[in-house]
């Protein structure tokens, strides 16, 4: 009974992420990928479809869906029974579809190729698959684009449903707050009045980050607490209670509120009411969070408010200001690729993909800046980001890396595939007519194993490359060798 309840509720979470995605509008990357599918096939139409136990829906883009299907006419129920692409090249010469009632539609669905769209823990959601009205046979190549255009699609539902759970989980969390802000009438008015502290601690309990609030409370400047330990900070009796707790609510898992008594460097006692939870870095390491109000003073006044509301605007303006473009080229900065090297990187070693790092420099841009000056230097450096934005493929990330150096990372590419583009490149360098005179670049690259512990490494793998390539005459690629 126990297997079967088990097998009930997955089918139930199967079927509630069919019921979300039908809901919500289609993600505009993947209409796009559907109609790049279509394109790269040769076919008149990419379709995104899904199925439950029952019927099939067809979901073309945003605008676009073409009602639904019983499941037991589905072309796509074939095709989530085996692993791979499922084609059928002429339905009319197709015993299990010659009667099918789309066969039979005007116009009729003669060709269909699709590969199976899953959720992270197996369960199908439907198939990426490309359609037409004419027989056709499609080519290795177009075989393996439109699996490889398959897994992109898998990806961003599941972004997008995990999108949605956060969002409810948001939701539920401004829910429970209403409800105790309704039965503490008192406490409420005192909130809507005071500033707040948070913090973070590491699992050993070091503090990470403190806000000013908490530094003005406490009396220390905003950074000579960060790093130390509560057995550092408290008496013995309270860091060995504070630390019970802060393990408890880690273990637990959830948000837990409390009251903490604590004395500050000026003798005072502090009465503060935490409400602590757990979160996680980027690497995966739990951290403890809180929030904590000073219900041992009276309710602050209005100035205090609003001056916290100017600093939260100025925080958010800054945080605004962290743009993560380059300016001059439109490529990603710096900043924004290494986020996303540390996401492709953990992916990568986890589910044991691929991913490689190619390193970009221009060759002898000192001397066409003292030459031509700054502003022919910059044109320069514009086209190149032009071209590499217009090489890469979809799910690449070309960027500008610093100074006259680029960097292209590519999810799910091997040496070999990352060669190609390197070739790509090169080419379309050579053969792009430059203002002044012609320019060349030099570029490294390096492809993921097994020793590396982190991302950062494989960039330094590829930069190791680049260096090899300048010291071979410039205007080349160079792989790092191991």
């Amino acid at each position: 009974m126990t297997l079967r309840r088990a097998e009930s509720e997955n089918a139930r979470l199967w079927a509630s992420w069919v019921r979300d995605l039908l809901d919500s509008q289609p993600e505009q990357d993947c209409a796009e990928l559907t109609r790049l599918a279509a394109s790269l096939c040769g076919t008149s139409l990419g379709l995104v479809t899904l199925l439950d136990e029952r019927q099939q829906w067809f979901r073309a883009s945003e605008t676009l869906k073409l009602g639904d299907t019983p499941r037991e006419i589905a072309f796509c129920a074939h095709a989530v029974r085996q692993q791979g692409l499922f084609v059928v090249k002429d339905s009319l010469l197709d015993n299990r579809f010659v009667n099918n009632p789309l066969v039979a539609a005007d116009p009729p669905l003669r060709f269909f190729a699709g590969a199976a769209l899953t959720t992270p823990d197996g369960h199908v959601l439907g198939t990426l698959c490309v359609v037409d009205t004419t027989p056709r046979i499609l080519s290795a190549e177009q075989s393996n684009a439109l699996e490889v255009l398959s897994r992109q699609v898998s990806a961003r539902l599941e972004l997008r449903m995990q999108r949605v759970a956060l969002e409810q989980a948001l939701t539920d969390k401004e829910k429970a707050t209403g409800a105790l802000r309704a039965s503490e009438e008192l406490f409420r008015a005192f909130m809507n009045a005071s500033p707040f502290l948070s913090y973070i601690k590491d699992a050993a309990g070091r503090l990470l980050f403190y806000n000013r609030a908490f530094a003005q409370r406490f009396g220390v400047s905003e950074y000579a607490w960060l790093g130390r330990t509560d057995e550092q900070l408290w008496s013995r009796k309270l860091s060995k209670s504070v630390r019970t707790h802060d393990l408890e609510v880690m273990a637990g898992g959830r948000m837990v509120e409390t009251e903490e008594h604590i004395r500050g460097t000026d003798g005072t006692l502090s009465s503060l009411r935490s409400f602590k939870f757990p979160c996680n870095d980027s690497a995966g390491n739990v951290l403890l969070a809180g929030v904590a109000v000073d219900i041992s003073e009276e309710v602050a006044h209005k100035a205090e408010l609003e001056r916290y509301h100017r600093e939260l605007e100025e925080a958010n303006d800054q945080l605004r200001r962290l743009a993560v473009t380059d300016e001059l080229t439109g490529l990603r900065n710096r900043r924004a690729f290494e986020e996303r090297l540390v996401m492709e990187f953990s992916m990568a070693r986890r589910r044991k993909r691929e991913l490689a790092v190619l390193l970009i420099d221009v060759d002898n841009f000192k001397m066409t800046n003292d030459k031509y000056g700054h502003a022919a230097g910059d044109e320069v450096l514009r086209r190149l980001g032009m071209i590499l934005r217009t090489t890469v493929r979809l799910p690449d990330l070309p960027a500008r890396y610093g100074g006259e150096e680029f960097v292209v990372l590519l999810p799910e590419s091997g040496e070999e595939s990352a060669m190609g583009l390197a070739r790509r490149v090169m080419q379309r360098v050579a053969a792009e007519e430059w203002e002044n005179e012609p320019v060349t670049i030099s570029m490294g690259m390096a492809a993921m194993n097994e020793s590396l512990v982190n991302g950062y490494q494989l960039v330094e793998l590829a930069d190791e490359a680049l260096y090899a390539a300048k010291r071979a005459g410039k205007n080349r690629v160079m792989v790092h060798s191991g």
